[in-house]
């Protein structure tokens, strides 16, 4: 991304009112790519002051990468501006490298320790494709480990590549995120687990926190080194879902004419259609409509998410361990001691996780809005 262009993103976004909404008291800026760190030190020199001085009231920070180019200087400036940064670790080095490639596991904690020296925090994508499934508790066991925090992401076929044989079967995604929910459960307090608090916790609230299952559109905007406006970095570089670009400077009227947005927008309303005799249709929402496009060969075939068994899966599971915890004899025997008292519903680890007691945080249902600088080619 050019400095013309994170200019003329940052002027688009302020004319928009994406910078700061009534609704949306927080915002966050997301360098993503290809890889943010090939653009440079010189240029986040320049990017991060003047998002910090443009997007209000509070701006979050945050870059996904695969940190191998990361320096000292790169550091220094990061932990100025509070960037927290994202990688991609799929466990131990074996099946990390079996996935990404020789010698990227090596690489990548590289960049971790460094960032580490400097006060930088690292949260880890896990993703489980169908020859790392069955080695869950040993890719959980890893993070304990490492300490590093991590969230859950399954394999998917992308909208514009072929298959490749990695994708994960939605009753193998189910088996996943419940045989790590039981171990994250007894090991509490070690690391964070993002994609399990959000689950939990979404559960409890009645709404999410994660974009997969809410009514996203508008509110993850991407916009590509070219300038190009996409309804998120997943759809990045797609011509066929690109909303405008932000030399027009397009209104919020503008995007919401482009037959991209059009499409995402009929589906968001008719998605109940397909899912609203589901118990878990108030967080869920049909889950991710990208999936759901992926899945259909870039049309909706289905307005659900492909996912949509793995999902009921660990929402029914969170619901009836949760009322297990409720009425255990642990509970019940407080209840009778004091009636008039409700603390009861704080005890077990999954009412703790349900409850944010835990660690607060991305867990709670989200008022913010992302925006995605793609620096790189995707």
């Amino acid at each position: 991304m050019s400095s013309g262009v994170l200019e003329a993103s940052t002027d688009w976004a302020a004319s928009v009112g994406l910078l700061a909404t009534k609704d949306y008291g927080d915002s966050e800026v997301v360098f993503h790519g290809g890889e943010p760190l090939t653009a440079g030190v010189a240029f986040y020199r320049q990017a991060l002051p003047r998002m910090r001085g443009r997007f209000r009231p509070r701006l979050h920070l945050s870059m996904q990468t695969n940190l191998w180019l990361l320096t000292d200087e790169m550091c220094e400036l990061f932990a100025e501006y509070g960037v927290s940064l994202g990688t991609s670790l799929d466990g131990p080095e074996e099946i990390t490298d079996a996935q990404r490639g020789e010698g990227y596991y090596r690489r990548t904690m590289t960049g971790v320790e460094r960032a580490s020296r400097w006060g930088l925090s690292v949260g880890c994508i896990c993703t489980f494709t169908r020859y790392s499934a069955a080695r869950a508790g040993e890719i959980f066991d890893f993070f304990i480990g490492e300490g590093l925090d991590f969230a859950i992401h399954a394999a998917v076929t992308p909208l514009r590549s072929p298959e490749r044989g990695w994708s994960l079967s939605p009753e193998a995604y189910g088996e996943v995120l419940v045989a790590v929910l039981n171990r994250y459960l007894d090991r509490l307090g070690r690391v964070r687990i993002s994609t399990l608090d959000a689950l939990s916790h979404s559960v409890s609230a009645g709404e999410s926190g994660l974009c997969t299952f809410r009514d996203c559109l508008g509110n993850y905007l991407a916009v590509a080194p070219d300038g190009g406006i996409y309804p998120c970095q997943r759809f990045a570089g797609q011509g066929a879902f690109r909303l405008g670009y932000v030399g027009e400077m397009p209104d919020a009227k503008a995007l919401a004419a482009s037959p991209a947005w059009r499409l995402l927008y009929e589906r968001e309303e008719r998605v109940q259609e397909e899912c609203g005799d589901c118990p878990h249709f108030a967080y869920c929402k049909g889950g991710c409509p990208y999936d759901a496009l992926a899945a259909g060969g870039g049309e909706f075939r289905t307005l659900r998410d492909p996912y949509c068994e793995a999902y009921q899966r660990i929402f029914s599971y969170i619901t009836d361990r949760a009322l297990e915890e409720v009425f255990s004899d642990e509970n019940l025997q407080e209840v009778a001691r004091n009636p008039d008292e409700a603390t009861f519903l704080r005890r077990g680890p999954l009412i703790s996780l349900m409850r944010g007691d835990v660690r607060p945080g991305d867990s709670r249902p989200a008022r913010r809005r992302t925006f995605t600088a793609v620096t790189g080619d995707v």
